[in-house]
């Protein structure tokens, strides 16, 4: 059987989202979130720099690689084909989600991370209480947001 991801009483937050999509994007290795970069001094100084540290491995290689593969696919010929989000001119791995809370009233949201097969951006976008799907409202926020991170790197 088919296996529905986002469906009915979905218990995550858009953080949980993003870190599913960074583990994927990683090979299977969960990344932990931070919010500061570097700590700097009044005169401009780097005084503490944060860096990357992993949580652990959550799926193996070959199976994030085949999730991605997949996800890709979503943004080229799936759910959300329309999107546009090969307007951002590098491959984008993404997932649709359309949670029904009520007639009419849905969450829908969107995971994705670019480029693919080299991902430098990751993104997850959240929509509460909307009549839309996740491809169609979600996904074009999260290719605006994604197509202003790539284009604007942070040092």
């Amino acid at each position: 059987g088919r296996m529905a991801i986002g469906q009915d009483k979905l218990r995550v937050t858009p953080l949980q989202m993003a870190m599913v999509a960074e583990a994927v994007a990683n090979n299977g290795m969960l990344v932990k979130p931070h919010l500061t970069r570097k700590i700097v001094d009044s005169d401009g100084r780097t005084v503490d720099s944060l860096g990357r540290s992993t949580m652990g491995r959550v799926m193996k290689t070959s199976t994030a690689q085949a999730v991605n593969q997949m996800m890709q696919h979503v943004t080229r010929n799936g759910t959300a084909a329309g999107a546009g989000l090969q307007t951002l001119g590098v491959p984008v791995a993404g997932k649709t989600g359309t949670a029904e809370i009520g007639e009419g009233n849905n969450t829908a949201w969107f995971i994705a991370f670019a480029p693919a097969n080299n991902p430098r951006v990751v993104v997850a976008v959240t929509i509460a209480k909307t009549p839309e799907q996740g491809a169609a409202v979600a996904a074009p926020i999260a290719r605006d947001v994604m197509r202003y991170l790539l284009n604007h790197p942070t040092p």
